[in-house]
């Protein structure tokens, strides 16, 4: 038998009273609803992950492979909500990690005129 408790936690509720304004992203024929990158109630948990990361260390101080695994995350989390992505990146990309840098900067860049605070 095991003697172990285990604490509790409800998670919190969802609230309707913050802005969860989308940002509105397109990139070749594909039109993307993202959200606010300070919105943690509609991020998905794996872009939280990294994102944390990136303001804890910054940008420019994160090494390559932290880039990679940071620009890897938000890729597979775009491609499986946004399934044409990748065939329009692979169709008419000509460099792809550039333009998944200019998804993500834009992406940031939005979040920043919704929020100046973000």
């Amino acid at each position: 038998m095991s003697d172990t408790t285990y604490l509790d936690l409800t998670p919190t509720d969802t609230v309707d009273d913050h802005d969860a304004t989308p940002v509105h992203i397109q990139y070749g024929t594909v039109k993307m609803d993202l959200p606010r990158l300070d919105d943690s109630t509609h991020l998905p948990t794996a872009v939280i992950i990294v994102s944390m990361q990136v303001v804890s260390t910054g940008w420019d101080n994160l090494d390559y492979e932290d880039k990679i695994r940071v620009m890897a995350t938000i890729l597979a989390w775009l491609t499986s909500k946004y399934p044409r992505l990748e065939r329009e990146l692979d169709t008419k990309s000509g460099d792809k990690l550039a333009d998944l840098g200019r998804i993500i900067g834009a992406w940031a860049d939005a979040t920043k005129d919704l929020d100046p605070k973000a």
